[in-house]
C-alpha cells in the first residue's frame, strides 16, 4: 500500500497538470485578447446591432487601441498585490475576452435557432461574464481583496465596450435580460471567491494565499511566502546522513546518502539540496537519492543551512583500505548493484528501464536489518531513480527485495582487496549537452573504483529522474576506462517549473542520448586516469531539523480537492445560467 503522503503528493501533482493549460507567453495572450476583441466588435456591429460597415471601420481600431492601453490600467490598478505582472494581466485579458467573444458568437446561433430578433443582450451579458471571470482571477491569483477585484474588473471591459460601440448603441445594450443574466454571472464569481478561499480550513486558513505564494515561487522565484507556509506547518525530526569518504593521493571524494528528500519544488526549501551537498563536499561527491519520500522535504533555506552545518559533526564509524568487487543481481525488471567497503555495504536499487516512483521506506528497513544479520555494520540503500514509472506494485517490491538480499549475501562472502578511486565531472570533459534545463547545477559526475585489476564506474546525474531507456544506453556504450555499474540521479527538484505534465524535464528528454553517453564515456576515462590508491571512512551524522511531514501534504491535497469541488459546483450553476441566457434573452 502507498502511504497517505504519497497519495497526497500524487493528487497535488495531478492538480498541477491543469496549470499547464493556456497560453505559454504574454505575446500569445495579447494576440488572443486582440483577436477575441475583433470578433466581439465585428459580430456585435454586423449581427447584434446591425450598424453600418463604416461605423465598424471607425470603432474597431478605436476599440483595439483602447483595449491595448487598458492592459496598463489593469497593471497599475493592481499594483501592490502579491502576484501582479504585465504578462499575467495579458493572460487574464485573453481568457476573459475569449469568453466574451464566445458569448456574442453563440448569441448569433441562439437567435437563429430560436428565431429571436438580435439585440444587445449577448453583448452586455458577455461583458459581465468577462468581469466575473476577472474578479475570480484577480482575487485568487493576484491576491486583490474582493472589493478591489470587483472595481478593477469592470475597468477594461467597460472602456473597451464604449470604445467599440457607436453612441447610438449605448441604450440598446442596456437590456433588462442581458443585465439580469450578466449580473447573475458576476454574483456567482464573487460568491465563489469567498467560499473557495475558505475551502482549506481549518488546515489552510487561506487557499488563495497559498496559491499566490506558490505562484510567486514557481514563476518569480520569490520563495519567502511559500517557505513561511511550509516551515510553519513543518515538524522537528531527527534525520541521518551516511557518508563514505575516500582519500586518494591527497584528494577527496565521497558518496553521500542524505536521509531527506529533495523538494518540494523549484527554488523552495531543499529542492537543490543535492547541489548544496555537492558544493559542501568540494564538488567531488555523488549525492545519492535515499529511500525517502516527500514527507522528508526540508521546508526552507534556513533549515537547509542548519542541516548542512551539522554535517561537520558526523561521527566516523569505520575506516579501512579494502573493498569487494561489485555484485549485480537482476530479477525480472529489478536490479540490485552492491559493493562493500570493509563492513559497510552500498546497494543500489533500480527498475530501469521499466521505471518506478520512490522506493518505500519499509524496504530500506528490511534491507538494513538483513545486512545486520549478515554481519554488516551498516547498509546504504540507494534509490537509483533512473527511469520514470508508477509506484511500486507488490511483485516489483518482492523482486527488488530478493535481488538486494541476494546481492548483500554475496557481498558478505566476497574477498576484499585494496582499491583506487578517481572522480570526474562534466566540467572535466569537452562534451556538452543540448539542454541545461534537464540538469541541476552539479551536472554529471562519475566515480571510478579500481579493484582486482578492474575499473568499475558509478555514474551520477544531478537531475530529476531520466528517460527510461537512457540508463541502459549509457551502460552499453561505456567501454573504455571502466565498466559502468549503474547510473543514478539525485532526484533534484531545482529543475522543476517546466510546462510539462510532470513539471520538469527528465534527463534525456531534450538532450541527445548518445551525447549523454559520450559525456559519461569521457568522464570515465578522465576518472580512470586520475585514480590512485585510496582509503575509506564511513561517517554517520544525525541532525534535528524541520521536515514537511505527511500532514502538510494532506492539508494541501484536501484544500485542493475541496476547492475543486466548489469550483465544479459553481461552474455547473454558471453553465446552467449561461444556457438559460442563450434560450431566454
Amino acid at each position: 500500500m502507498f502511504s497517505a503522503g504519497q497519495d497526497d503528493v500524487s493528487n497535488i501533482h495531478r492538480r498541477w497538470s491543469f496549470t499547464t493549460l493556456g497560453p505559454s507567453s504574454s505575446k500569445q495572450s495579447f494576440a488572443i485578447s486582440l483577436i477575441s476583441a475583433t470578433v466581439i466588435a465585428v459580430v456585435s456591429h454586423l449581427f447584434h446591432l446591425g450598424t453600418s460597415v463604416e461605423a465598424l471601420e471607425l470603432h474597431l481600431p478605436l476599440g483595439l487601441a483602447v483595449l491595448a492601453g487598458a492592459h496598463m490600467l489593469d497593471y497599475f490598478a493592481l499594483r501592490g498585490t502579491p502576484v501582479n505582472k504585465l504578462s499575467k494581466v495579458a493572460h487574464v485579458a485573453a481568457f476573459a475576452n475569449a469568453l466574451w467573444a464566445l458569448t456574442v458568437l453563440l448569441g448569433v446561433a441562439a437567435d437563429m435557432v430560436f428565431a429571436k430578433q438580435g439585440g444587445g443582450d449577448y453583448i452586455i451579458a458577455g461583458m459581465l461574464l468577462a468581469v466575473g471571470l476577472r474578479i475570480g482571477i484577480f482575487t485568487s491569483v493576484f491576491g486583490a481583496s474582493t472589493g478591489r477585484a470587483v472595481g478593477v474588473s469592470f475597468i477594461q471591459p467597460l472602456i473597451f465596450l464604449f470604445a467599440f460601440l457607436t453612441p447610438a448603441s449605448y441604450g440598446i445594450i442596456l437590456s433588462p435580460a442581458g443585465l439580469a443574466f450578466g449580473f447573475a454571472l458576476v454574483t456567482l464569481g464573487v460568491i465563489w471567491t469567498v467560499i473557495a478561499d475558505r475551502a482549506g480550513r481549518p488546515g489552510i486558513k487561506s487557499t488563495f494565499g497559498l496559491l499566490q505564494a506558490f505562484i510567486s515561487a514557481w514563476t518569480e522565484h520569490k520563495v519567502d511566502k511559500i517557505e513561511e507556509f511550509t516551515e510553519a506547518k513543518a515538524h522537528d525530526d531527527i534525520v541521518s546522513t551516511k557518508i563514505v569518504r575516500f582519500s586518494a593521493g591527497g584528494k577527496q571524494a565521497a558518496i553521500v546518502l542524505p536521509d531527506v528528500h529533495p523538494g518540494p519544488f523549484s527554488t523552495v526549501g531543499g529542492s537543490n539540496l543535492p547541489y548544496v551537498l555537492y558544493e559542501a563536499f568540494s564538488r567531488s561527491a555523488l549525492v545519492m537519492h535515499s529511500v525517502s519520500d516527500h514527507s522528508l522535504n526540508i521546508p526552507s533555506k534556513r533549515q537547509v543551512d542548519k542541516y548542512v552545518g551539522e554535517l561537520g559533526k558526523a561521527n566516523v564509524v569505520e575506516k579501512g583500505s579494502t573493498c569487494s568487487a561489485p555484485i549485480q543481481i537482476r530479477t525480472n525488471n529489478a536490479t540490485a548493484t552492491g559493493i562493500a567497503f570493509g563492513n559497510t555495504a552500498i546497494v543500489m536499487l533500480s527498475l530501469a528501464p521499466a521505471g518506478m516512483e520512490d522506493v518505500p521506506q519499509g524496504m530500506r528497513t528490511e534491507l538494513e536489518s538483513h545486512g545486520t544479520l549478515l554481519g554488516f555494520s551498516d547498509v546504504l540503500v540507494v534509490d537509483c531513480h533512473n527511469a520514470m514509472g508508477k509506484h511500486l506494485n507488490d511483485p516489483d517490491k518482492a523482486d527488488l527485495a530478493a535481488s538486494a538480499k541476494q546481492c548483500l549475501e554475496q557481498l558478505k562472502v566476497q574477498p576484499q582487496n585494496e582499491f583506487t578511486i578517481g572522480f570526474a565531472s562534466l566540467e572535466d570533459v569537452s562534451q556538452r549537452l543540448d539542454s541545461a534545463g534537464e540538469l541541476g547545477q552539479a551536472g554529471l559526475a562519475v566515480l571510478v573504483i579500481g579493484t582486482g585489476g578492474q575499473n568499475y564506474a558509478i555514474g551520477w546525474a544531478d537531475s530529476n529522474n531520466m528517460e527510461n531507456k537512457l540508463r541502459d544506453n549509457i551502460v552499453s556504450k561505456i567501454s573504455d576506462g571502466a565498466s559502468m555499474l549503474e547510473v543514478c540521479t539525485s532526484d533534484t527538484h531545482s529543475t522543476s517549473g517546466k510546462r510539462t505534465r510532470e513539471g520538469y524535464f527528465a534527463l534525456g528528454t531534450m538532450s541527445n542520448h548518445d551525447n549523454i553517453a559520450s559525456a559519461y564515456q569521457q568522464m570515465c576515462q578522465k576518472a580512470a586516469e586520475r585514480a590512485t590508491k585510496s582509503t575509506f571512512e564511513f561517517a554517520f551524522s544525525q541532525s534535528t531539523i524541520k521536515v514537511m511531514g505527511n500532514k502538510q501534504f494532506e492539508d494541501y491535497s484536501s484544500a485542493l480537492d475541496k476547492s475543486m469541488t466548489i469550483t465544479k459546483t459553481f461552474l455547473a450553476i454558471t453553465v446552467a445560467t449561461y444556457i438559460a441566457m442563450l434560450v431566454m434573452s
